[in-house]
């Protein structure tokens, strides 16, 4: 326990203020405390805090922690940086030394709509092709009051795809990381539901996909596609056929516009020409035929997690 060596267990009343919170306690090391959703309030009922008090000495701890000297009047102004990354990048930055409380309250809210202008600011381009590739596929922004949060589901059998996906994504925190039976059509299915926390930064691919609510394609999201984000994409979407050796993206939610733009960007970008097929009398999809398929899988493979080999005809590789 991070208490000061003048307070005991035995003494703690119900503190009031985060003054009172930092005569008592190394809030550094109460900020080590906090590794996943819920121990803020575990550590609140264990120590007689209220939770939002408890939360404001967490963050200045954390801020203190990635930055020792800085001021403390600081410290909690730069606790609204959510991820230890960001704070970081900002603190490189700018001299923090010699900038005022209220220069600083300005910066950091500059920062914020930088980052969603420009995700790559917070963002490594791993983070961001696995986004783009996801949301692509099945994955969602979902709108939070003022910021999003990024989600998608996979299949129980896809476990260590979630896995390796939520790994990458978790300096955002998760907020959701869980086993759920869904009920499709006149059957049930075991998946993994995901979600991070809410942050600015995910406001960028909110607007950048949807159109009055619904996802859309547009040229600005396929200009950003690149071998990478396009392996994400076939890992949610695709399907092998083993028998005739051809790929299929299962671009289902999308209209036959937007397809036939889809099938124009492939034979521009990739030198593809994917065959639209419909089914089902309502949904779209993107055949490529065997040597186009054998082309895709040249371009993508270098980025299949190898879990996910069987996207593309392979055998799938523990680890």
């Amino acid at each position: 326990m991070a208490l000061k060596k003048d307070y005991t267990a035995e003494s703690i009343k119900v503190l009031e203020g985060l003054e009172g919170i930092r005569k008592r306690f190394d809030i550094v090391e109460l900020s080590r405390k906090i590794k996943k959703k819920g121990d803020i309030l575990i550590l609140s009922n264990e120590l007689k805090i209220r939770p939002r008090i408890l939360n404001s000495a967490i963050n200045e701890g954390r801020i203190l922690r990635l930055i020792p000297n800085i001021q403390r009047s600081k410290a909690g102004i730069l606790s609204g940086l959510r991820t230890d990354r960001e704070v970081t990048i900002f603190f490189k930055k700018y001299d923090l030394k010699y900038i005022s409380p209220k220069t600083l309250i300005s910066l950091i809210r500059q920062w914020k709509i930088e980052i969603q202008r420009n995700p790559l600011l917070l963002l490594s381009q791993d983070e961001h092709d696995l986004i783009l590739g996801s949301l692509l596929g099945d994955a969602s922004i979902r709108q939070r009051e003022k910021n999003c949060c990024f989600r998608f589901s996979h299949s129980l059998k896809q476990r260590d795809y979630a896995k390796w996906k939520s790994d990458l994504l978790k300096q955002f925190g998760i907020s959701e990381f869980r086993e759920t039976k869904r009920k499709i059509k006149n059957h049930f299915i075991n998946a993994i539901d995901f979600s991070t926390h809410t942050h600015q930064v995910f406001n960028y691919y909110r607007s950048l996909f949807y159109k009055y609510g619904r996802k859309t394609i547009t040229e600005n999201i396929l200009n950003q596609l690149n071998p990478q984000s396009l392996a994400i994409w076939i890992c949610d979407d695709g399907s092998y056929d083993n028998r005739q050796g051809y790929i299929v993206l299962c671009t289902n939610s999308f209209s036959l516009e937007e397809h036939k733009f889809m099938k124009e960007f492939f034979n521009t970008k990739f030198d593809l020409d994917p065959t639209i097929g419909f089914r089902d009398s309502k949904y779209y999809y993107l055949r490529f035929k065997q040597e186009d398929s054998k082309r895709l899988i040249e371009i993508i493979k270098p980025f299949i997690p190898k879990c996910m080999l069987y996207k593309i005809g392979g055998k799938n590789e523990q680890g």
